[in-house]
């Protein structure tokens, strides 16, 4: 499958890497319809040595659930689904109090704890699935998945984007590294990829 990877500042490809797949009993494998680069996906872009890279992009993205592992119970192959910037189960006191970016589950984190894995990607294994995605209530070509994707980030970070602006630029996974050096050069605020 293709994904973006960063291999130092400035220096993005999308390459073939393996297929990601279900490998905890709590994983899902989730087919990417929708994903966008992120103004902190610029800080790497800036200043990653090459010596931490390569490493899989991407942490805001929509997709369908393609399998999942014997102990998820929320989600079904087929669903669609939104993945906020950070893992979690959904379950500790953290999360039960709304705070899943504080979640205490040993598998818990950031996109970029997980070695592998990104939603700039034609497709995502997805972490302790039943506490970190959310099912969507609308088709995978419903128009309104531009707005749905700023749920996985940037509802919570772009109060101050122009009404109806989120993205300025559109791109199959093949422009990303473009999106990259125009977000970088501020002629984009966020890039919408769509695999």
């Amino acid at each position: 499958m293709r994904a973006t990877l960063m291999y130092g500042a400035g220096d993005v490809r999308v390459e073939e890497v393996p297929d990601s797949a279900v490998k905890l009993p709590t994983d899902a494998l989730v087919r990417v319809t929708a994903s966008c680069v992120c103004g902190s996906d610029l800080w790497p872009y800036a200043s990653m040595k090459p010596q931490d890279g390569p490493a899989r992009m991407g942490h805001e993205f929509i997709g369908v659930v393609e399998d999942i592992g014997p102990e998820v119970t929320t989600l079904r192959r087929g669903d669609l689904v939104v993945a906020p910037f950070a893992v979690s189960d959904g379950a500790c006191g953290f999360c039960r109090e709304g705070l899943h970016t504080s979640c205490t589950h040993p598998q818990a984190g950031f996109w970029d704890g997980e070695p592998g894995e990104g939603g700039q990607a034609e497709a995502v294994r997805v972490p302790l699935a039943d506490g970190t995605l959310v099912k969507l209530p609308v088709e995978a070509d419903s128009a309104l998945m531009p707005s749905l994707l700023t749920l996985s980030d940037v509802f919570g970070t772009g109060h101050h984007v122009e009404p109806g602006k989120v993205f300025d630029a559109v791109t199959g996974l093949d422009g990303v590294p473009a999106g990259y050096r125009d977000m970088a050069d501020r002629r984009s605020l966020k890039v919408l990829i769509k695999p």
